[in-house]
């Protein structure tokens, strides 16, 4: 069963929307730039590193910067006529766009991440996330996520130097927005991005994603996908199970690509027992509802990414409250 779904509340949209519409007052700009900007290249940037501008070398089209309290405040407009453009997935599994897209891209910086490698060489990784271009700055769609890019710069007696350039990988979230990714040590000096995608139909309940991106054969991808980790909760009346994960990275003697664990806790219900797991269905016979336990276990699998060790293994802990 997959719950392949990413959310954003309709109130983030509405103030995002509110506030392009409140401080552009005339429609947003943007730059043709040349095919090279996503061809492998040299780079260098001077200490300090400063991630906007990072990004501005990257994708140098129209920079826009509006007031610092305001929501998603900087953006950058290009388009590339002479671009090959790509099909890249989207979580939602909805038909995506070629990117560079035609009407033109707007790219903006999620986060900055400090690491030390294996052998505490510092570098850099900023997240970034990309979406159809609009003349008044909106990211707009439901159910269309925010395409995701990743660039890594190595410290050197030079400045800092792109070691890694990944333009887009795939999309995820809602209304064109990325979730952030979140950093996870996974071997030695080795860190992965994870990203929790969630969507669903208006008023839920919406269904969770966990997706992982990690460097491999050069190149920054997608190595694993963990679906059904959660399910929001809905009114008592409703009657409908729900339930919520963590993922962890056990100690382990691999250098890299440690397995990765995902323990899920919630609670499940005889009246909602099509949507549960099949590993806590099988549990239910006789009972109205309990808490559960799940675990699961993901193992890499070189060309395959991770893959799921064996089935999940579930318990009921106690029974739920009435």
């Amino acid at each position: 069963m997959k719950y392949a779904f990413a959310c954003l509340l309709f109130s983030s949209f509405l103030s995002t929307a509110g506030y392009a519409q409140s401080t552009v007052t005339s429609d947003l700009l943007k730059k043709n730039v040349s095919d090279t900007i996503l061809q492998p290249r040299t780079l260098f940037l001077p200490e300090p590193f400063d991630g906007s501008k990072a990004l501005l070398k990257l994708f140098p089209g129209k920079h826009y910067k509006f007031p610092e309290k305001s929501y998603n405040r900087e953006l950058i407009n290009w388009e590339c006529k002479t671009c090959p453009r790509v099909a890249y997935p989207d979580a939602n599994e909805d038909a995506v766009d070629a990117f560079p897209y035609a009407e033109g891209v707007a790219t903006r910086l999620m986060n900055v991440m400090d690491f030390k490698d294996a052998d505490s060489v510092p570098y850099k990784v900023i997240s970034f996330n990309h979406s159809a271009y609009d003349p008044d700055g909106l990211q707009v769609s439901r159910f269309t996520g925010g395409l995701l890019g990743l660039a890594k710069f190595m410290l050197t007696k030079d400045g800092w130097r792109l070691r890694m350039f990944q333009p887009a990988i795939a999309a995820y979230g809602a209304f064109s927005q990325c979730p952030k990714t979140t950093p996870l040590l996974i071997g030695d000096g080795q860190y992965a991005f994870m990203i929790k995608h969630m969507n669903g139909g208006a008023g839920g309940p919406f269904y969770g994603v966990y997706f992982m991106i990690a460097g491999t054969n050069g190149a920054y991808q997608q190595v694993m996908a963990a679906y059904v980790i959660e399910k929001t909760a809905m009114a008592e009346e409703e009657g409908l199970s729900y339930w919520n994960s963590e993922y962890s990275v056990p100690a382990s003697d691999k250098k890299y690509f440690r397995d990765i664990l995902i323990t899920t806790d919630g609670v499940c219900r005889a009246t909602d027992l099509e949507s549960l797991p099949d590993a806590v269905k099988t549990l239910m016979k006789g009972r109205k509802q309990a808490h559960f336990r799940m675990v699961q276990r993901y193992v890499y699998k070189g060309s395959k990414g991770y893959q799921q060790e064996g089935p999940a293994t579930a318990t009921l802990t106690s029974p739920a409250k009435k």
